[in-house]
């Protein structure tokens, strides 16, 4: 929300309820041209002898909707500013009306968008020394919970063997459906082969992902083993706090 222009004359502003509140006619719905929307208060009573603070809340309420195609980044985060009224349209007011500010606010964001993902941890994967992993992704948020069904891609993070830091991004991963792939083919140009651990960030919640290490053709060893599943980072002290040293991983299945 921002302010800006010559100000002119606001009709006053009918409401309804604030959220969390019960008492009508305390806040309005604005209207957002070019993803911005202002509002204009007026100070109808006032003492020129003492020193007064307004406090103006905002709110910000939306639909969320999982399965659509998310935010552009650009536009995922909502930002405030505020100023005295009317502004001048130059730093040197040289005509107009007076009094005229000058808007030296700066925004403030109060509310982002991020998207929803699942980090998966698969702990040892390796294509050295005549073994291979067959790695699986499997987009769990088609079930019979009626779940929105979500859909989207996994960037593969590679760290070990001189390979620290590559990646590589699958197709997208369809709801009910598993996106499975060899380590020596996803990393077929890796001299050598790799061997080390992955971290996969999948662009849609409730991935879940399996690994299976063998020897070529699982003829004499093999092994296999759920990946952990890494939560984000805790935007406030719930649901997924870390220790009280400040760190550390809370890891499931």
């Amino acid at each position: 929300m921002t302010t800006g222009g010559e100000a002119g004359a606001f009709s006053a502003a009918t409401g309804s309820a604030a959220p969390g509140s019960s008492t009508v006619g305390q806040s309005t719905q604005l209207t957002v041209v070019n993803n911005s929307a202002t509002a204009v208060w007026e100070d109808l009573d006032s003492d020129p002898n003492t020193s007064a603070v307004i406090n103006i809340p905002v709110w910000i309420t939306y639909t969320a909707n999982p399965g659509a195609t998310p935010p552009v980044p650009s536009l995922s985060s909502t930002t405030v500013n505020g100023s005295f009224a009317p502004i001048s349209a130059s730093s040197v007011a040289t005509s107009g009306p007076i009094p005229r500010f000058v808007d030296t606010s700066s925004a403030a964001v109060i509310f982002t968008i991020v998207p929803c993902v699942t980090n998966l941890l698969f702990p040892f994967v390796t294509s050295q020394s005549g073994f291979d992993t067959g790695l699986a992704i499997s987009n769990t948020s088609s079930d019979p919970f009626k779940t929105p069904q979500q859909t989207g891609d996994c960037t593969l993070n590679w760290f070990g063997s001189a390979f620290t830091g590559a990646t590589a991004v699958t197709p997208n991963v369809l709801p009910g459906t598993s996106f499975v792939a060899l380590t020596s083919n996803v990393l077929s140009s890796v001299t050598g082969g790799f061997t080390g651990y992955m971290i996969a960030v999948c662009r849609f919640q409730y991935a879940h992902g399996f690994a299976f290490v063998s020897d070529l053709g699982a003829r004499n060893l093999a092994m296999g083993y759920l990946a952990l599943i890494i939560p984000d980072p805790p935007r406030t002290a719930n649901p997924f706090p870390f220790s009280s040293t400040g760190s550390g991983e809370q890891l499931g299945y």
